[in-house]
């Protein structure tokens, strides 16, 4: 059966309606949002792949989990666009209008959480990638659009399972039906991947951080001290020079 025969997904497709992007797009329409996260994980740093495309067309998407907005939006950033080094049309347009819609409260459901691990990875990426890029001179103003602070805060919800039920897509038939599902099911793995790495880091970080704040916790003490030792001298000097 034609992809060409179904509705909005070919719409938005319909240069090339039955490759992948297209395909993965037709099976999650059909899926929680619990697997529309892990997806959107696994596709990650995929950008110019036709199942990439598949996260542009989430952007349109209504039932997009406030929470999915946020992983999407990550999954999307391409940082020499978003700073302006570099040209990308397509990939600028999805991330802004991305951001648009969300401040516009476009994505209406807010379920599912942002977990501290994956708001830390959020948070340390762009602080990374802002630090570098104003080393070489480049400034704030030269940023296609702010990127609000919620998409690097935690959000409350309930967590991601695991390993949500999977539904077979309501349009798709024979071997375009099973290539989206493989595609689908290999993404969710990888996205579940993708996630434990920003719990490691998350907590390398917070392990780093501890760390720095006990040698200026212990610096502090020394300088203490120090000066109450000072201090102290000090007033026996001037004690012994009044006659006590």
């Amino acid at each position: 059966m034609s992809m060409g025969q179904h509705g909005t997904v070919e719409a938005f497709f319909k240069e090339v309606p039955t490759d992948s992007g297209a395909c993965l797009a037709e099976w999650l329409a059909g899926q929680s949002q619990e697997v529309w996260a892990h997806v959107i994980r696994g596709l990650e740093g995929q950008q110019g792949t036709p199942e990439a495309r598949a996260l542009e067309w989430m952007v349109g998407r209504r039932e997009l989990d406030r929470s999915n907005a946020v992983r999407l939006f990550w999954s999307l950033f391409n940082a020499e666009v978003w700073m302006g080094t570099r040209e990308d049309v397509r990939i600028a347009s999805a991330m802004e209008r991305l951001v648009e819609r969300f401040e516009a409260g476009f994505y209406t459901l807010q379920a599912l959480e942002i977990t501290r691990a994956e708001a830390f990875c959020f948070r340390h990426r762009l602080r990374r990638v802002v630090r570098r890029a104003r080393a070489e001179g480049w400034s704030d103003g030269d940023a296609a659009f702010v990127i609000p602070q919620a998409f690097v805060r935690p959000m409350k919800g309930l967590a991601v399972s695991d390993q949500p039920g999977l539904h077979p897509s309501r349009v798709l038939t024979g071997e375009l039906r099973r290539a989206a599902e493989v595609l689908g099911t290999g993404l969710m793995v990888a996205g579940r991947s993708v996630m434990a790495a920003r719990r490691r880091e998350a907590w390398r970080g917070w392990f780093k951080l501890r760390a720095l704040q006990g040698v200026a916790v212990g610096g502090l003490a020394a300088a203490s001290a120090g000066g109450w030792m000072f201090v102290t001298q000090d007033m026996r000097q001037m004690l012994a020079m009044v006659g006590y």
